[in-house]
């Protein structure tokens, strides 16, 4: 097994004293390079927190960060910057597209952020993948939620991230729609062989992954398909 990601004893708390919350309590979790892993747990339980942390938009009270083979968790913001911006591929459930850039002008921001060429290869392979091959001169707000949200995987994808992270990305999506976003999700993580790591609360959903993690209360509690962390099994 090839590890993309890793935490030790990753803690999160807010507050202090009897407001003191654990969003996080000490989470030991590898993933594996290549697999679709889902986690999954109830409203508040930590899962969003952790996505966060994994993807630099938060820094942990505690514990340790391993991405790519690089610590992350001590990284200076402008590092940290360079790091979501090359290494993480971000898909949230309210799209995030910017309102007055075309679809192909979205899918391309990131690597216009680093000065980056696009593969054009790779572009044109990917939104015809994904359907968008006739809707890249569209603007977000013509399109569908469901082809909103194929713009957001294309995005996500464009950079070829060491890890995609996405946040319960079908939740804004009527039934069809998320089934079919869920099944593309599925599709890109076979077809470039790239980690994604989802989290949701429903768990129909998270049967279609490679592995499920469950948090609860800030703690893994179980998990599906392989090792879940030092101390955790």
């Amino acid at each position: 097994m090839e590890v993309i990601a890793k935490t030790e004893g990753l803690k999160k708390y807010y507050g202090e004293g009897a407001g003191l919350v654990k969003a996080l309590d000490g989470i030991d979790l590898e993933i594996e390079k290549g697999k679709f892993t889902m986690i999954v747990g109830t409203s508040g339980s930590g899962k969003t927190t952790f996505l966060n942390l994994l993807g630099g938009q938060d820094r942990p009270t505690e514990g340790s960060i391993y991405v790519d083979g690089a610590r992350i968790d001590t990284l200076k913001e402008p590092q940290l910057a360079v790091y979501r911006r090359n290494k993480v591929g971000f898909i949230y459930q309210n799209f995030n597209l910017i309102p007055m850039l075309t679809v192909e002008e979205n899918i391309l921001f990131p690597l216009d952020m680093g000065n980056d060429k696009p593969d054009r290869a790779f572009f044109e392979e990917m939104v015809e993948t994904l359907g968008l091959s006739d809707r890249l001169s569209a603007l977000p707000g013509e399109l569908s939620g469901g082809q909103r949200q194929q713009a957001a995987i294309a995005r996500a994808l464009i950079t070829r991230p060491a890890i995609v992270l996405a946040d319960e990305p079908t939740g804004n999506l009527d039934t069809r729609s998320g089934q079919n976003v869920l099944g593309l999700l599925k599709m890109m993580n076979q077809k470039y062989h790239q980690t994604l790591v989802m989290i949701t609360h429903d768990l129909d959903i998270a049967q279609t992954a490679d592995r499920i993690i469950r948090i609860e209360d800030g703690k893994i509690q179980e998990g599906r398909g392989g090792h879940v962390g030092a101390g955790q099994q």
